[in-house]
């Protein structure tokens, strides 16, 4: 009787021993799929809080102000946030607002984008004797639906009615300003208040000329496509 029951319990332990490489494949797989579910998850979590440069305004910049190799250190840090809170045209450096100018009054801790800076200083250095010529957006004809804003570039062109001929007198002319029918200044992120007046830049012995043709109504207005 004792002999039967070793034999007995011989072979419950073989087939124990048997079972046992698939208890531990088991054991295993299941401890990869976890590993694989929780790695998973840790990557989206990183994700979700992913984070990149940006550049914050120091202090408050007044509207008109102009970046300078001088101002910029100090009016600009860099710092990081979630890049979900980061605009498309936010400022990856501020080396590419030299010579540009505030658009508009910029509080202290904003985020620089590039909206909010106009490049006419830069293009005003480029002219020897610069002069703002201003006239009604319904004196240029095809004003590109009143679209127009500051930093904005136009090719300015004339027409001779008589030969049926147009003629490019100016190219890559900076608008410096643009006004409201009520006479305010519409900031350049404002994409739906009409021009009702603009201002350009130009060399001071193109100013005779703009306004005569401007007083002939024969000047057209191209926007430069960015």
């Amino acid at each position: 009787m004792n002999r039967e029951k070793n034999r007995e319990e011989n072979r419950g332990m073989e087939k124990r021993r048997r079972g046992l490489p698939g208890i531990i494949l088991a054991a295993f797989a299941a401890a990869t799929v976890t590993y694989i579910v929780l790695l998973n998850v840790e990557k989206n979590a990183l994700s979700a809080y992913q984070k990149a440069d940006c550049w914050m305004l120091t202090q408050t910049l007044e509207r008109g102000t102009e970046i300078t190799a001088d101002n910029m250190d100090t009016l600009f840090c860099q710092t990081q946030v979630d890049v979900r809170h980061i605009p498309q045209d936010a400022v990856t450096s501020p080396e590419a607002l030299l010579g540009s100018q505030a658009a508009i009054t910029i509080p202290q801790g904003s985020m620089a984008t590039l909206a909010m800076f106009t490049q006419s200083g830069r293009y005003r250095a480029a002219l020897e004797k610069p002069v703002i010529a201003g006239c009604r957006a319904e004196d240029l004809y095809q004003l590109v639906s009143g679209t127009l804003r500051s930093g904005d570039r136009i090719h300015i062109y004339t027409v001779d009615e008589e030969l049926g001929e147009t003629y490019l007198i100016w190219d890559n002319v900076m608008v410096y300003q643009v006004f409201d029918s009520a006479g305010n200044q519409i900031p350049p992120q404002d994409t739906l208040s009409a021009a009702a007046r603009i201002n350009v830049l130009l060399e001071e012995g193109n100013a005779e000329l703009f306004y005569s043709e401007l007083y002939r109504g024969s000047l057209r207005v191209v926007k430069l496509w960015e």
